[in-house]
């Protein structure tokens, strides 16, 4: 009679046991269905409360910059872009700019093929330009003269609106999303660090 009480307490104390197992993995999910924010407000509660990992700074809401840069892209494999824009002439800053990202864009090693540079000058500022030294100096990198006009209303609304006196630089998805923007203050090393972040966990590995 012992035995056999024995064994039912064991009994009951491993379905206790699969119960508590079953509520804490019902519950994760349910409360991961519960946070998943709705709408662009939330979004932007969640990473404030939360934080982000990311060094630049997010573009809200993301830009769709296909009208730009789909007439580009002629390579098979969708590529991470990054785009720099902004910088009347191509000013000295906007050289250091240029010269960041194609430093960034060799320290990515094996990684490198996956993105590719974009630069986006005025036209009205083309002809203060020489464009063959500027391709000379960057051999990989695609430049489109664009009008300044066009680049503004893509971005007007979004957090990274600015007066483009200066040169920055844009993180821009396969699909043509505009996700993060960095200025001229912001470390190269932390575009680097985000380009990494991204290329990791992105698909086509």
């Amino acid at each position: 009679m012992t035995e056999k009480t024995e064994i039912t307490a064991q009994q009951r104390s491993f379905q206790y046991q699969i119960w508590l197992m079953l509520i804490i993995v019902f519950g994760v999910i349910i409360a991961g269905f519960l946070m998943v924010p709705k709408n662009e407000e939330q979004r932007q509660a969640m990473m404030q409360r939360f934080g982000t990992t990311n060094q630049g700074e997010i573009v809200t809401p993301s830009v769709d910059m296909s009208s730009l840069l789909s007439p580009l892209s002629n390579a098979e494999e969708a590529k991470w872009k990054v785009v720099v824009a902004g910088g009347e002439g191509c000013d000295q800053g906007c050289q250091d700019v240029l010269l960041n990202s194609r430093q960034i864009h060799m320290l990515l090693g094996k990684s490198s093929r996956r993105l590719e540079r974009i630069f986006l000058p005025s036209l009205s500022s083309v002809e203060l330009i020489d464009l063959e030294e500027l391709q000379a100096v960057h051999p990989y990198l695609l430049i489109n003269p664009t009008e300044q006009s066009e680049f503004k209303q893509l971005i007007a609304g979004s957090s990274a609106d600015w007066d483009m006196s200066d040169a920055r630089y844009f993180v821009v998805s396969p699909d043509y999303q505009a996700v993060l923007y960095y200025t001229q203050t912001h470390d190269g090393g932390g575009l680097l660090d985000d380009l990494k972040h991204l290329l990791k966990y992105s698909p086509n590995r």
